[in-house]
């Protein structure tokens, strides 16, 4: 199939002249390669000039009303005409009259009787030096878009990389002392150490290095967003099986790594009429993992969190509730960018990362995400997206 060719619009030029004789001359001349528009007095010509966009403009001197001088003088001075170029063409052949001309910001200056062959080769001339022009600017501007989108990309970056430096330096300090303080005791107290305190610090060790472990999967993961390869790729999957897979996975690794004495609880309910669908497990582990390792995170001692899953219409709708520590009102609308925490987490370990993931792989699934929250009252998590059964 062939694309259907672009037809330029014709250049539209402005003749203004009190004498009717010298405007059917010039419409005559130039209406078979422009649009010609015909003012008989100064006055119509700044009407026209302020209503409709021009090219170029044939401008008479002698005219009764407002001469040709006064007329190039309002023009310019206007910003939408300023550089529209402007042709004077005149029986006063004084020098002083060019000189005066020119001085006003005219582009030529041709004298009467007119010249035909003279007359379109400065039309010519003058309006190819304009299409130049205004493509050399519209390319200016282009490129300044591009160096202002580019530099404020760079200052983004920089931005985040100065915040990725603070995080890392701090949310790895705490691990790393622990596996540096562990190993320590191990290497020169092992043997006097009782087995439940060896176990212990052993423990202390892998639950400090599952800590970084999941840091920098996160770091990758949005490392991978930005680069457009957190794709979507639907398979085979048993979704009540998955969800209580990552139930308990989160409770399981809420242990590991907070060190928590009680047991985590979170109540799974769902109302699935089909439970095999084609689903992207992948991203429903990203999403799903976070939003239950936040509950528990963030709730209050050992309350319990609650995973809700069911249809809704051509999708899945997950729920995730928790009763702890709720999202200040001033910090949702920030909630899901990258690195962000919102401002009463305190010492509550964390990379602001989580959320910015699990953002990014709805959109990635095709579906929507949003959430409510009260201070000290909880938050809830809602996550619909299209998901067809098998």
């Amino acid at each position: 199939m062939h694309a259907t060719p672009v037809i330029p619009l014709r250049p539209v030029i402005l003749v203004v002249d009190d004498t009717p004789q010298n405007l059917a001359l010039m419409r005559d001349l130039l209406d078979g390669d422009y649009t010609v528009k015909l003012a008989p007095s100064g006055e119509r010509a700044l009407k026209i000039a302020q209503s409709q966009p021009l090219d170029l403009i044939l401008l008479d001197i002698m005219m009764p009303d407002i001469d040709g001088y006064e007329v190039c003088r309002r023009l310019k001075a206007s910003a939408l005409t300023a550089d529209v170029p402007v042709i004077f063409f005149t029986a006063k052949t004084q020098t002083q009259d060019e000189q005066m001309g020119f001085s006003l910001g005219a582009a030529d200056y041709i004298t009467k009787p007119i010249s035909p062959p003279i007359v379109l080769a400065r039309v010519k001339a003058h309006l190819l030096f304009k299409q130049a022009r205004d493509a050399l600017e519209r390319r200016n501007r282009e490129d300044k878009l591009r160096f202002d989108a580019a530099l404020a990309q760079q200052v983004e970056l920089n931005q985040l990389k100065s915040t990725f430096v603070a995080m890392t330096s701090h949310e790895f300090r705490t691990p790393l002392t622990s596996i540096l303080v562990s190993q320590s005791l191990l290497r020169n107290y092992c043997d006097r150490l009782p087995v439940g305190e060896r176990n212990g610090l052993l423990d202390s060790i892998e639950s400090a290095v599952r800590r970084m472990v999941l840091m920098l999967d996160q770091v990758l993961t949005i490392g991978r967003s930005d680069a457009q390869l957190l794709s979507f790729n639907p398979k085979p999957v048993n979704l009540l099986t998955l969800c209580h897979q990552l139930r308990d996975e989160a409770v399981a690794s809420h242990g590991q790594i907070d060190g928590e004495t009680e047991a985590a609880h979170v109540a799974l309910h769902a109302e699935l009429d089909d439970k095999d669908v084609l689903a992207d497990e992948k991203l429903l582990r990203h999403i799903l993992g976070n939003l239950l390792s936040n509950a528990l995170k963030y709730s209050c001692g050992a309350s319990e969190a609650q995973f809700k899953v069911r249809r809704n219409g051509p999708g899945v709708c997950f729920e995730v509730r928790d009763q702890g520590i709720g999202i200040p009102v001033e910090d949702l609308p920030r909630l899901f960018g990258d690195f962000y925490r919102a401002s009463n987490v305190g010492n509550i370990p964390g990379t602001g990362l989580g959320l910015a993931i699990v953002k990014r792989a709805v959109e990635s699934h095709g579906g929507a995400i949003a959430v409510t929250s009260q201070p000290g009252d909880g938050t809830c998590f809602t996550v619909t997206i299209p998901i067809a059964a098998l």
